[in-house]
């Protein structure tokens, strides 16, 4: 998900267990209640996996971008118009407000590609997850 692909080998895990319960006839089975709370469970494990897809593919369009930039730049500029009489003040004042539109706006990119980077998310704890109810 790094790259922005979908990785699809875990679909076939779900659709050996969506084979698996659609060739079982629920008329003969013994226990009808565990069988539909199973299919329910695998209905919620297939959408859950369709939202964090989803999820993962949810990035800021390109006219959000500009909007923003256009935005900073329109609020950069407008501090201009408070002339101050000391020079030195207004070049502190538009350079702190420079340097917080660009840090927020940095943020904002870091926050919307979760998958690389200094803050990406982990696989680790999917892997122990993993690991645990590969053990039970």
């Amino acid at each position: 998900m790094s790259q922005g692909d979908i990785d699809f080998l875990s679909r076939g895990a779900h659709t050996n267990l969506r084979i698996l319960f659609s060739q079982m006839d629920a008329n003969i089975l013994p226990n009808r209640e565990l069988y539909a709370e199973s299919l329910r469970s695998l209905n919620n494990l297939a959408e859950y996996r369709r939202l964090r897809i989803f999820a993962g593919n949810d990035t800021n369009p390109p006219v959000i971008w500009f909007v923003l930039l256009v935005g900073g730049l329109f609020t950069i500029s407008f501090a201009y118009f408070f002339g101050m009489k000391n020079v030195k003040a207004q070049y502190i004042i538009t350079t702190t407000l420079t340097v917080t539109i660009t840090l927020i706006l940095f943020l904002i990119y870091v926050l919307d590609h979760p998958f690389t980077g200094t803050s990406k998310v982990s696989l680790d704890p999917l892997k122990q997850a993993m690991a645990i109810m590969q053990k039970e």
